[in-house]
This record gives structure tokens, C-alpha cells and sequence, in this order.
């Protein structure tokens, strides 16, 4: 009998994904192991491996619709065996695959080809590995208010950002559909032209009579992992009662310090790695801080395990140094290069990016010099970490220029008093400023 293929849960946070690219089309032969498609996460683009071997009977599930786990995506099994009745037999099954690949409305039918498309065409359509998601209406061409361009909403998006006309781009996709490809090679090309703005007047006037340009709004169709973070912050101010305590560090030490590093030992060892060092054994010294509320009571970690605010273009993701505590500064530089480098890549793993006790979020780089940043749920505190700048400071008397840095606990008030943050605080800034003390 035909075998369904489900949609898997691929992280401990997931609760729907994306298909994000197949590797198969129908007719393809499958070996057990074989990766047949990219499942967009609400952490990361993974490769998935088939745990069945068979014929591609059906692809159910189109390019970029979000699916809840266990959604049915594909049909494996032997030529000329029934897939309908598999998929009725699965549950619910054989109504999701014109979901997935609804055949388009009669107007686009009509501005692609005289005919009407076959009842069966869009699953067929939708087999290709180079189709993409038909779930939202069709964009609109400029200056053809009467049809409708046939285009994937990657590539209508792709083309708003660019300024690409797609009445101007040749589709490659099913039924002449316009795909990412299209519109990428449009761009590069330069053979397309540009979208006229679209300019209305707003019925209100400037100082010199001029017409203001009344522009729409744009809904921005979120990726998993944004939409993972809404839901996640969202949980994490209603429920856990935040308070906030500010230090400033005397870096001129550190700074001095890792200068020696980059010029004795040629090592490549960020500011962000010595507070990462610094705040795993400050921990250790107050494990109060180490903890998270349960439901019910604090819980202590026994491991220092840190995370590591990553910022990527889709969001925000929270790679782990695991026994951060346990390691040298070395080990650390080493792994949260790593693991940024791969997180911004995609290519980082589950267990990469869960079980942290701690997190530190640093926007230095960017030349904020403070902000609080919001707890993530299942941690109890977190540390906002600014930019170090040169600052007037009284020294023996005189007025001198020192390096100075910002550092903001965000603490869980169910965890933690406003006394335990501030001596945890205390230890963490003696550390960076004396940062030989840390590295014995």
C-alpha cells in the first residue's frame, strides 16, 4: 500500500514548518536515507531524510504553505497504486492536498491559456521541484487591471524588494509561472523593468500645493522563526515579571588584554568572548542566578550551559556554548565563532540551539550603548551587553579618557531579588576588570 509521508517535528519548539525547497518530483525513485526536501524550522532550514523507499506517487504539500506536524506532504509507494485512498485511509488526508496546491483562480487560468485547468493538473503542477507556493492570490501587473500575473508570492516578493516588473519577467515555472529564479534573473540581467511606483493623491496638499503620495500599508508574511519569536516574547512578557539592574565596567584591562592575545598568541578572541567567560563563572559563584522558574518553585541548573543572541536576517536565534563554565577563553572564541558563522548559514543543528541557562545578547557592534532585553522563557535572567566607549572618568584626581561598557541584567522577580542580580552583577564586572584573575 501507498506509504504517507508527514511533515516531521524536527526541533523541541516546532509546532508547524515549511517546505522550503523539494529535492524530488513525481516519478522519482526514493531510497530509504535520501534527503527529498529543506523543512524551514522556527530555528533553521534542515535537510530531510525519507524513512520510506519508493516511487514518488505524489507531491501533497506545495513550496512555502505553512503545515502543521504530521500534515501529510508526499505519497511513496509502487506505479498505479491508488494515492486518493491512501490518503483517505490517513485521515483527513486527501483534503490537504488541494490546500497545498489549490489550482489557480478561473482569471489567472484565463490570462495563462484558453482552457481550464484539469481537476487533477494543480497536484501535478505542484510535483515539480521548482514550483512554489500558489496559496496566495496572484500580484496584480501594473497597468493590466484586468489580468493576473501567475507567480509565486517568493517571487512577488523578491520582485516589490527589487523593483522588478513582473509583467516584464518570462515565467519558467508550471503554466509559465513566474519563480524565484525568474525574478533573480530579471535582476541580474537588468532586462526587466522597474515597477512605476504607485503614486495616488492623498487629497492633501504641502506648503507649496504639491499633492502628498498616498502609499498603502504591506503585510509582511512572516517566516517560521519570526513567527516563533513572536509567540516566545510574547509568552515571555506575560509571564515572567521582568526588573532590570545596570552596571558600568571598567574595560580599559580587557581592551588591554586582548590586544596581547591578537599580538603574543595570534588568537582571535572577541570582547563578547570575555564576557562570556566572565558571566559562565560568575555564575558558578552565584547559582541562584543559574535557574529558572518551574511553574511552581526555582529550579537551580547544574550546568552552565550559555546561549548566544545571534541576530540573522529572519529574526533572532540563541546558539549554545555548552559548559561554558568547564572551558577555557579559547575553547569558547572557538565555539561561538562556529556557531555564529552556522547559524547565520542555517546549518546549525537542534541540540545547537537548546537546553541554554543563560543567555547574552550583545548589540556593542552595532553602537547601542544600552538596552534591556526580554528573558527567554525556560532561563531565569539574561544579559544586554553595549558598546564600549571612550569616556571621561576621574582617575587619581585628574580627569582621564577610560573605557567604559554598559551591562543590563534582565532578571525573573520569581527567581531572583533585586539584591542576588546585583551581587552577581558585582562578580561579573570584578572579572572583566581584572581579567587575568578569569583566565588562571
Amino acid at each position: 500500500m501507498a506509504k504517507i509521508v508527514e511533515l516531521p517535528r524536527l526541533s523541541d519548539t516546532m509546532e508547524e514548518g515549511v517546505i522550503a525547497k523539494w529535492h524530488i518530483a513525481q516519478g522519482d525513485t526514493v531510497k530509504r536515507g535520501q534527503v527529498i526536501a529543506d523543512i524551514e524550522t522556527d530555528k533553521a532550514t534542515m535537510e530531510f531524510e525519507s524513512f520510506d523507499a519508493g516511487t514518488v506517487l505524489r507531491i501533497v504539500a506545495a513550496e512555502g504553505e505553512p503545515l502543521a506536524i504530521g500534515t501529510p506532504i508526499a505519497v511513496l509507494g509502487k506505479e498505479g497504486e491508488d494515492v486518493d485512498a491512501a490518503l483517505a485511509a490517513h485521515g483527513g488526508g486527501g483534503a490537504t492536498a488541494p490546500k497545498a496546491a489549490a489550482a489557480p483562480e478561473p482569471k489567472a487560468a484565463a490570462a495563462d491559456e484558453p482552457k481550464a485547468p484539469e481537476p487533477k493538473a494543480a497536484p501535478k503542477a505542484s510535483a515539480s521541484a521548482e514550483s512554489e507556493s500558489e496559496s496566495e492570490p496572484e500580484a496584480a501587473a501594473p497597468g493590466r487591471a484586468s489580468e493576473r500575473i501567475a507567480a509565486s508570492p517568493l517571487a512577488r516578493r523578491i520582485a516589490r524588494e527589487r523593483g522588478i516588473d513582473l509583467a516584464k519577467v518570462t515565467g519558467s515555472g508550471p503554466r509559465g509561472r513566474v519563480v524565484k529564479a525568474d525574478v533573480e534573473a530579471a535582476a541580474a540581467s537588468g532586462t526587466a523593468a522597474k515597477a512605476p511606483a504607485a503614486v495616488a493623491a492623498s487629497g492633501e496638499v504641502d506648503a507649496h500645493g504639491r499633492p502628498f503620495v498616498e502609499r498603502p500599508d504591506e503585510p509582511v508574511k512572516l517566516s517560521q522563526m519570526r513567527k516563533a519569536i513572536a509567540r516566545r516574547m510574547s509568552q515571555a512578557n506575560a509571564e515572567i515579571p521582568h526588573f532590570y539592574l545596570t552596571t558600568t565596567v571598567d574595560m580599559d584591562r580587557a581592551v588591554a588584554l586582548r590586544e596581547q592575545l591578537k599580538a603574543g598568541l595570534d588568537a582571535k578572541v572577541s570582547f563578547n568572548d570575555l564576557v562570556l567567560l566572565a558571566a559562565a563563572k560568575a555564575l558558578r559563584v552565584h547559582p541562584e542566578v543559574n535557574a529558572y522558574w518551574d511553574g511552581t518553585t526555582a529550579v537551580r541548573r547544574g550546568n552552565v550551559h550559555m546561549g548566544i543572541a545571534v541576530a540573522v536576517d529572519e529574526g533572532l536565534i540563541v546558539p549554545v556554548v555548552r559548559y561554558a563554565d568547564q572551558r577555557s577563553l579559547r575553547e569558547i572564541a572557538e565555539l561561538a565563532r562556529d556557531l555564529g558563522l552556522r547559524g547565520r548559514e542555517k546549518k546549525l543543528l537542534p541540540p545547537e540551539m537548546s537546553g541554554s541557562t543563560f543567555t547574552v545578547s550583545n548589540l556593542g557592534m552595532f553602537g547601542i550603548d544600552e538596552f534591556a532585553a526580554v528573558i527567554n522563557p525556560g532561563e531565569g535572567a539574561i544579559l544586554a551587553v553595549g558598546a564600549i566607549v571612550d569616556t571621561v572618568v576621574a582617575k587619581g584626581g585628574q580627569a582621564v579618557i577610560g573605557k567604559r561598557m554598559k551591562m543590563t541584567l534582565a532578571c525573573d522577580h520569581r527567581v531572583m531579588d533585586g539584591a542576588v542580580g546585583a551581587k552577581f552583577l558585582a562578580t561579573l564586572r570584578g572579572l572583566l576588570e581584572q581579567p587575568l584573575a578569569m583566565l588562571a
